[in-house]
Formats: structure tokens, C-alpha cells, sequence
């Protein structure tokens, strides 16, 4: 789950915020407390209260490196992101979509969207943020919306028509799962999505922790593994997968 970051565009930030595909959604900077009772619950919850504010506040600047270098280690990260790539990790990103042709990601399960305005302010690619507990991430005990998202459904029969679109009219965009964790959820949506590059961000083997895809899983005969690159040194990796007939 996932998001944000980017790199200035020639284009102005709001404009480029025009351009993405975003559903403006308002979130009040929430967290879900720990139901723990006494000093310690509260110093748990003074800690998350800080760690969101102050990624919140970072947001507001427009400064995505000082997320990245200052909370990737920190012990309430993974309430807003499990994985905050390096500068190198972007850059990789960046280039690689590059090659491949890709100017937008389709990112899939993408929660609070930090990860999805990393992507955005540290490389300029535009980002559609989709996440598809919708029920969940609307309501009042989520944490924030750190990116405008669409909410949704991981049923097929129940997602929204412009998530639809969006994964068939996709000849330039990527779609990408970050510690997507429901198998046949991610089945459906590779079978809806007509482009031809896939990103999966994770964890490695060995590294005992869930997420369904992981990033070298078989995806299917029709991909081939493209590239990838190691997120520092966590044993969490970027996998870049292209379908057979475009690599080919």
C-alpha cells in the first residue's frame, strides 16, 4: 500500500495535478489509534499523531527527498507506506518507464497515495491512484489522503467505470502494485488492463513478509521480467515485467 514523491515538471504542480486522471477526495488527518489503555496507548498514539503531521507538513512543501531520507527507517512508517524507495529507486523508476515508452502509472491498491506523490513529484510522471478497498480508505479512521484517489471495489463486477477505462485505454501507462496482497484481486485486474508494462514493488525472498504478488512470482507465460532494482538495502525490490509480444 502506498505513495508520493516527484520531481518538478517544466509544468506548474497544479497543472500538472489537472492532467492526472485524480477524483478529488478530502481526508481529515486522522490516524487509527492503538487500542492500548494508559501512558504508553497515548505515547503510541502522540507518536503517529507526529509521524503523519510531519509527513503531511513535508507534503505541503513539495519536499519529497526529506520523506524519503528522513522516515524510511522510521519505526511508524509502514502506517502510511511499507516501502519508501531512495532517490536511485526514482530514478530507476523514471528511466526505465522512459524506455518503455510509459508516461503514466495506473497505481493499483494504492492506500494513502504517498507513494503514488513520491512518484509523482520525484520523477513527473503522472500517477492514477486506485484503491480499491474503498470502504475502508473513505472512512474517518483511515489515515490521511496524502493523493487524490479513486476508490473502488476489488470485485470486477463492482468497480467503478472509470477505473475501467482507465485500465483499457492504457497504451502508455504502467500499472503498478505495491504490496498488493490479494491474489485474485490482481489476477482480475491484469486481465482487464490492455497495456503492456506491469511494476511490482515488495519484498524479497526470504524476507518473511506477505504480499501476493511479490515481485519475481511467475506472472503468467505473457510477461517476461523486464528489470528491477533493490529498494536500499531492505530486501524490497522494484520488478519491471513488459508483456512477451512487446519485448519481443
Amino acid at each position: 500500500m502506498c505513495g508520493v514523491s516527484r520531481k518538478r515538471c517544466n509544468e506548474g504542480a497544479a497543472a500538472r495535478r489537472e492532467r492526472c486522471f485524480f477524483m478529488s477526495i478530502e481526508s481529515e488527518n486522522r490516524c487509527v489509534s492503538v487500542s492500548v489503555e494508559g501512558a504508553r496507548g497515548r505515547r503510541v498514539r502522540s507518536m503517529e499523531d507526529g509521524f503523519v503531521s510531519e509527513v503531511l507538513a513535508l507534503r505541503e512543501r513539495g519536499d519529497w527527498r526529506q520523506v524519503v531520507d528522513k522516515y524510511h527507517d522510521h519505526p511508524q512508517r509502514n502506517k502510511l507506506l511499507w516501502v519508501f524507495p531512495s532517490p536511485e529507486n526514482f530514478k530507476f523508476l523514471h528511466e526505465t518507464m522512459r524506455r518503455l515508452a510509459c508516461d503514466k502509472i495506473l497505481s493499483v491498491g494504492c492506500g494513502s497515495g504517498l507513494l503514488e506523490w513520491l512518484i509523482m513529484e520525484s520523477t513527473g510522471l503522472d500517477v492514477v491512484g486506485v484503491e480499491v478497498e474503498g470502504a475502508w480508505w473513505g472512512s474517518r479512521h483511515a489515515p490521511p489522503a496524502l493523493a487524490p484517489r479513486l476508490l473502488t471495489d476489488a470485485d470486477s463486477a463492482r468497480r467503478a467505470p472509470r477505473v475501467r477505462r482507465l485500465l483499457q485505454e492504457s497504451a502508455a501507462t504502467a500499472i503498478l502494485f505495491c504490496y498488493f496482497i490479494n491474489g485474485p484481486a490482481f489476477t482480475s485486474y491484469m486481465a482487464e488492463f490492455a497495456g503492456s508494462v506491469a511494476v511490482i514493488v515488495g519484498p524479497g525472498p526470504g524476507k518473511g513478509v506477505h504480499a501476493d504478488p511479490k515481485p519475481f512470482d511467475e506472472l503468467g507465460r505473457d510477461w517476461n521480467l523486464f528489470d528491477s532494482q533493490e529498494v536500499r538495502r531492505s530486501n524490497d525490490h522494484i520488478a519491471i515485467y513488459v508483456k512477451r509480444t512487446a519485448a519481443s
